[in-house]
C-alpha cells in the first residue's frame, strides 16, 4: 500500500515527465517531381507567428535529390501543437517565386490542405505532438 507522501511523489514524477516530454518527429515530404534546388521547411508552434519568415520553432533546408520523397527527422520536439509549411526553391534564389499571386514553385502544409487562393490558417494545418515518436507526411503541390 502506498503512503500519502509516496503517492504525491509519484504524481509529481509523472506530471514532470509529461511536461518535459519530447518527441522525435519524422517528416516525409512526398510528390517531389524535380531534383532541383532546395526544400525549405518551417515548423511553427502557434498561430502568432504562422508563416512569418522569422517565426519558426524549427527550420531546415534540404538539398533536393532524385527521389520523389525525402525525410527529415527532428529530435527533441516538446509536446504541443504545431504546423508545417514548406516549399521547393527550384531556382535556389532563397524565396518562393510567384507569377502574379500564383506560386511558380511547389509548396505544402501539414494536413495537406489545398491552398490555392490564400494561405491556410494555422488551425487547418495544426497537429498535436503527444507521443515519443511521430511521422507526418506532407505532399508538395504544384499550382
Amino acid at each position: 500500500m502506498l503512503r500519502k507522501g509516496s503517492l504525491l511523489l509519484l504524481i509529481f514524477f509523472f506530471s514532470f515527465q509529461f511536461i518535459n516530454a519530447q518527441c522525435t518527429l519524422t517528416v516525409v515530404i512526398k510528390n517531389i517531381k524535380k531534383a532541383e534546388g532546395k526544400i525549405e521547411v518551417g515548423l511553427y508552434d502557434g498561430p502568432e507567428n504562422w508563416l512569418e519568415e522569422t517565426g519558426q520553432y524549427y527550420e531546415e533546408i534540404l538539398d533536393c535529390t532524385s527521389s520523389p520523397e525525402q525525410t527529415i527527422i527532428i529530435e527533441n520536439v516538446a509536446y504541443g501543437t504545431y504546423g508545417f509549411s514548406l516549399y521547393q526553391d527550384e531556382n535556389g534564389n532563397g524565396e518562393m517565386d510567384f507569377r502574379t499571386w500564383i506560386p511558380k514553385e511547389p509548396y505544402g502544409f501539414s494536413n495537406n490542405p489545398r491552398a490555392k487562393w490564400s494561405k491556410p490558417s494555422f488551425k487547418k494545418c495544426s497537429f498535436d505532438v503527444n507521443q515519443a515518436e511521430m511521422t507526418i507526411e506532407v505532399d508538395l503541390y504544384y499550382w
